[in-house]
């Protein structure tokens, strides 16, 4: 396949040509063990001044090798990784001008009797190659197979069209035929129905491919080899071909991994897909410090669920071995944090791998440790930082986090966050700490108001593909529970109270079945009230709201956050919204009425009301209890 003709180059990409002559020049005339020597200063220089680099080999090592290496341990490995990765970049300049001694020299093969008759008695090889050692080795090695009919590889353009044609003349010159992927798949079938070798690089991310384990962790994998074998049908081979540095400017490259395929059944892309990735694995499990792993491997990207795969999520539940991470920093304001549930079980349900942290203040903490969808809790406001909290032993073992979620404006909580890095980060664009997020949504103005829970619907469908999700769950309340409840105490100041004499009335209206619901933190107010009623008391804390409500409750209420927690568990809600709008912050689910007095002030979204009459007192009983 010939280069694709570039663009007539101007002055600075000639002077930079002459330049790139110049190196294949010296190189030429260099031993590779020089070349060797030179990548290891250059690998002691990044290590030490890419502080970025080194964070993302530790993620990768602590994914490929143990998610429990931290430490001198883990930094140790990181040094060696960088310096190898650097040596081994260096030699690959070094690698096509290769005289025929020197590659004897520098590559041994091993395993390759089994692979080398298969591919020369005509048969399709299919070389799924990770990005370990000296990867260009495998285009030189073409004078090796002179049998082979054809040998080729796929490969990226460069930019930049000096560079790319010096690359491409050097990796062609021993008869490696290369073939760009962005040029279509025709010279590709082309060369698997005639027979001969074909490298792909198979551990590349990509968010096209398919979302499946690779070392146990999810991540987006092409299916080109696999697509090429379910083509060609017959007499076509896999194999995971790596090379593992032996010494200074030395490398083995080893062919013994065949993939093997059952004969007996029809795999699937996926199936297929995935027993490529597990020779994978296995092949660079034996040379892991010769991965590359500087770059994002397991990519966090803003779409991390492009699909609903049943496949995928039979395959991920069968080999994920460490989950995906996400961490979501919930508002602080525990009535706007009960708004985040339908998102977050829209989280744990995208994907059959996925983990999700909630990071929240204190008081919110039990509440969310008893939601069955999250996995841990975090809180803001204890001796014990967030990060510290989600990298206790058992939760470190998990692996790296890849996703945050970061829905509250802590700047002190998300500086603590950022240790996690690399990790993407999406949030709305309105939050002060935008700046640095990788995703920033922003809602439509102008228009009607939205409840907000369209808002973290709006900003979920920015990642997943997925409905939204319920909020109310009548299974966690208590289905035996039945009467009248009211809550005359809200979490969000004294703007929404009502006097005494029309709860009097109200109670009155509604029958002896009836008792007042309070948080524990309001039970002096609470009991001095009862007894003004003559009426039981129930004193709750917000997870166990679920234990006394059910969906067989009533509870008239003013704002706050028991209408929040009494709809979660199905109970219906007449509530009193006299600063905030109802359009806005009504309890979500069917069956809650929301009643205003829409004064100019309203909504004023104060903790106390400075009119007199104040807006709550212009709301009637019979308004509250509507139909």
């Amino acid at each position: 396949m010939s280069a694709k003709r570039a663009s007539k180059p101007g002055i600075g990409q000639k002077v930079f040509g002459f330049f790139i002559r110049l190196l294949f020049l010296i190189l030429r005339m260099t031993d590779i063990r020089l070349v060797a020597l030179v990548g290891t200063a250059v690998g002691y220089l990044t290590w030490a001044i890419f502080p970025s680099r080194r964070r993302i080999v530790a993620r990768n090592l602590r994914i490929a090798a143990n998610p429990e290496l931290k430490g001198k341990e883990l930094s140790s490995l990181v040094r060696k990784n960088i310096v190898r990765t650097c040596v081994n970049m260096a030699c690959t300049f070094k690698t096509g001008l290769l005289t025929d001694k020197e590659l004897k020299r520098s590559a041994t093969l091993i395993g390759d009797n089994r692979f080398r008759e298969d591919a020369e008695k005509g048969d399709c090889i299919i070389c799924c190659i990770p990005h370990a050692g000296n990867w260009e080795m495998l285009a030189r090695l073409r004078p090796v197979f002179q049998k082979v009919k054809r040998y080729g590889s796929l490969y990226r353009r460069l930019d930049n069209p000096v560079l790319e044609k010096a690359v491409y003349d050097i990796r062609t010159r021993y008869g490696c035929e290369m073939f760009n992927i962005k040029n279509g798949l025709k010279d590709i079938f082309r060369l698997s129905r005639d027979g001969g070798l074909l490298g792909v690089l198979s551990d590349q991310f990509t968010q096209q491919g398919i979302y499946i384990p690779y070392f146990g962790k999810v991540t987006g994998t092409t299916t080109l080899p696999a697509l090429i074998y379910k083509r060609r049908k017959e007499n076509v081979h896999l194999y995971a071909v790596a090379s593992r540095t032996q010494g200074l400017g030395q490398w083995e490259v080893d062919f013994n991994h065949e993939v093997q395929i059952p004969a007996t059944e029809e795999s699937s892309i996926e199936d297929i897909t995935m027993r490529v990735n597990l020779e994978l694995e296995k092949v660079q499990s034996q040379g892991i410090l010769d991965g590359f792993w500087m770059h994002h491997r397991w990519k966090s990207t803003m779409i991390f669920a492009p699909y609903n795969d049943e496949k995928q999520n039979e395959i991920i539940r069968k080999y994920a071995r460490l989950p995906f991470r996400i961490i979501i920093c919930v508002p602080e304001e525990f009535e706007e944090a009960l708004i985040t549930i339908p998102m977050l079980r829209c989280l744990k349900n995208c994907r059959p791998d996925m983990e999700l942290s909630v990071v929240c203040p204190a008081e919110q903490k039990v509440f969310w440790q008893t939601q069955a969808y999250i996995d841990n809790v975090a809180t803001t406001n204890e001796q014990e930082s967030p990060a510290d909290q989600l990298e206790a032993p058992e939760l470190y073992k998990k692996g790296p986090y890849d996703y945050l979620f970061m829905l509250s404006s802590n700047k002190r909580v998300f500086m603590n966050l950022q240790r996690f890095m690399p990790m993407f980060i999406s949030g709305f664009a309105s939050n002060p700490l935008s700046k640095a997020f990788n995703n920033r949504v922003s809602m439509a103005v102008g228009e009607e108001p939205q409840h907000k829970v369209k808002h973290y619907e709006h900003l979920l469908r920015w990642h997943i593909v997925a409905r939204p999700g319920e909020y109310p769950d009548p299974a966690t309340g208590n289905a035996e529970a039945t009467g009248n409840f009211i809550a005359p105490f809200s979490t969000l100041g004294d703007a929404d109270s009502w006097e005494t004499g029309k709860w009097k009335e109200l109670v009155s209206a509604l029958g002896s079945n009836t008792r007042l619901l309070a948080l524990e933190q309001d039970s002096e107010k609470a009991e001095k009230l009862a007894e003004e009623l003559g009426i039981g008391i129930v004193l709750v804390r917000p997870e166990n709201v679920a234990t006394v409500l059910g969906p067989q409750c009533m509870l008239y209420a003013v704002d706050g956050l028991l209408p929040q927690l009494a709809a979660l568990v199905g109970s219906r809600c007449h509530v009193i919204m006299a600063s905030r709008l109802a359009a806005v912050y009504a309890p979500l689910g069917a069956g809650h009425h929301a009643v205003s007095n829409h004064t100019p002030c309203h909504p004023c979204y104060a903790r106390s009301c400075d009119q007199h009459p104040s807006c709550s007192a212009g709301i009637t009983i019979k308004e509250l209890m509507g139909a």
